[in-house]
């Protein structure tokens, strides 16, 4: 809430005068143990607050503004409140519309190939202690909310419900969310899913946890992931109601075109993906071939924000086409619609890896080149220091869920530090358009230690740009030969403590593992860089003890280690 009466400067104001001018009543309601309700909140998305949901949606159904159609609506945390929302049960749900829901929060957000985001638990952490406290002040100087443009001092914190006079409602809510659970807490637990997992199951955080465990067999890991997955938490619920869902993400947004992905490979639910250049909430475009030094983002109006989510409301309730494709109203759903970054064009798939893709491996070579010829010689390597103050910034994938802008700077000089490995310049324009997987062979001198994948491109006048990236703590280097709990599209790494696999120090190990997903067009002229490091300092918490291992790469006809591009 704010000073100032003018509904202006209500944060949910904009949203709610424009669905209204569309035809549709905006609802907001506080969850259960946040805002000005009572309760504790015991872990995200708990079963009490799924329950709540499908609560909301039978009482909006039933007021006299309303027909008796609902659709729910939101981004981030409510994205994934978005797709819980279709395991309420409520009859009068008819779609969900969301922007970048985290379908595995710790393979895609926390703890990315078994690597601890170290920045987003911090901050995640702070901000939510902060919002519990209603301490709106701290909130906004810590810099983890944008400061609005009525400045901090306007800022109240949590409204009121309307009979609460003197604010002794709001003051009793909020002194019960003192003990509410704070990601913080999880420490040196998230170093492995399971034992995250552990610490999250003693809390609220899904009671599907018990029908999940059931259904796990000799031959599959549904187990590890449950506490961090909206869907597998009430896959059963979701899948039952065949509710359409819509999900946008960003190519650079953390995880989340992955999970969205993931999602649409395993989910029974008619359902619309789109992935363009956006960031996490929408608000600008990101672009590593965007005009200009590459380290500003170009805004993107709220209009037309708002009108990618009422478009998707019309298709349904009015049964007006979807404005970004010409696919009947119809046949909207099933399909993937994606934007190639460097030829600016939008496409779509109902099939997704692309039915014509086709795999080009490139090999790390003699002159750190990449090369489509198997090396010959029986012995060669290349030796790397890892250089531990190695950086993506703070501009990155991963400050963008912290509502940072996505810059891409050139790395000409960031990739001096890292080991590298070059095509020539392009005789042809490429497309690469799904999952990139890296394979080496490495020997090191610890006995764990990260390693960090960057896919980028050499423009002709030397300037580098980072097209996506991908990472696997060596500890979860094993490949598992269990059924992975949903679609993946690389080597499936339980990240599981009984399968962690320490180096021996001087033996050779395998490192594999997918990059996030991407299409890119690349001009002719251009070149296609492999980089490798160590560290990303100010993204990734340390390997304790082995934070500047040195890390020879075999790249022979024994140990041949390469990347495979999915090339249309």
């Amino acid at each position: 809430a704010f000073k100032q009466d003018d509904p202006e400067f209500q944060p949910y104001y904009p949203y709610a005068s424009y669905l209204w001018a569309r035809g549709y009543v905006f609802v907001v309601a506080d969850a259960r143990g946040s805002g000005a309700s009572f309760g504790t909140r015991g872990g995200e998305l708990g079963s009490a607050e799924v329950e709540d949901i499908g609560e909301i949606i039978d009482w909006v159904a039933e007021q006299d503004w309303c027909d008796g159609r609902v659709a729910t609506i939101g981004t981030s945390y409510t994205a994934s409140t978005t797709v819980c929302s279709l395991a309420s049960a409520s009859s009068a749900l008819k779609l969900g519309v969301c922007r970048a829901p985290d379908f595995d929060a710790y393979r895609h957000l926390f703890a990315p190939g078994g690597v601890i985001n170290i920045s987003f638990v911090e901050v995640w952490g702070a901000a939510t202690a902060a919002q519990d406290a209603n301490d709106a002040k701290a909130l906004l100087e810590g810099g983890y909310w944008k400061v609005p443009d009525v400045g901090i001092e306007n800022v109240l914190g949590v409204r009121p419900v309307e009979d609460d006079r003197d604010g002794a409602l709001l003051t009793a809510a909020v002194a019960e969310h003192k003990t509410n659970f704070n990601c913080t807490s999880m420490g040196d637990k998230l170093a492995f899913i399971d034992t995250a997992l552990l610490l999250d199951s003693q809390s609220d955080s899904c009671s599907a946890s018990d029908s999940a465990l059931s259904k796990q067999d000799a031959q599959t890991d549904s187990t590890a992931v449950v506490n961090f997955s909206p869907y597998l938490c009430y896959q059963d619920k979701i899948e039952q109601g065949n509710i359409p869902l819509v999900i946008r993400c960003g190519w650079h947004d953390a995880g989340t075109q992955l999970g969205a992905l993931s999602l649409f490979n395993t989910c029974s639910n008619p359902m619309r993906v789109i992935l363009g250049p956006w960031n996490h909430i929408g608000d600008s475009r990101v672009d590593p071939f965007q005009p200009g030094d590459g380290t500003q983002s170009e805004a993107i109006p709220i209009d037309y924000r708002l009108g990618l989510i009422a478009n998707s409301l019309d298709a349904t309730f009015k049964k007006v086409p979807h404005l970004l494709s010409d696919i009947p109203t119809d046949d909207q759903f099933g399909i993937v619609e994606y934007y190639t970054l460097g030829e600016n064009q939008w496409k779509n798939t109902r099939a997704w890896p692309l039915p014509e893709t086709k795999v080009q491996r490139l090999y790390l070579s003699e002159g750190h080149q990449l090369r489509r010829a198997v090396p010959e010689q029986k012995i060669a390597c290349d030796i790397y220091q890892v250089d531990p103050s190695t950086s993506t910034g703070l501009n990155n994938r991963w400050y963008c869920q912290l509502e940072h802008p996505v810059f891409f700077d050139d790395r000409q000089e960031e990739d001096k530090k890292l080991l590298v490995y070059d095509t020539p310049p392009l005789e042809d324009d490429v497309e690469i358009t799904g999952h990139p997987v890296v394979r080496l062979f490495v020997r090191s001198d610890a006995c764990d230690g990260q390693f960090f994948v960057y896919l980028e491109t050499v423009d002709p006048d030397g300037r580098v740009r980072l097209l996506t990236e991908g990472q696997l703590r060596a500890l979860h280097r094993k490949v598992s030969d269990k059924t992975p709990p949903f679609k993946m599209f690389g080597p499936y790494h339980s990240l599981k403590q009984k399968d962690a696999q320490p180096l021996i120090p001087g033996e050779v190990a395998e490192i594999a593992f997918d990059l996030f997903p991407i299409s890119v067009l690349l001009k002719k002229g251009q070149g296609i860089r492999l980089a490798i490091a160590g560290a990303d300092k100010d993204t990734f918490a340390p390997t304790a003890g082995c934070e500047k291992p040195e890390i020879t790469v075999e790249r022979n006809s024994v140990y041949a280690s390469y990347i495979d591009l999915p090339i249309i």
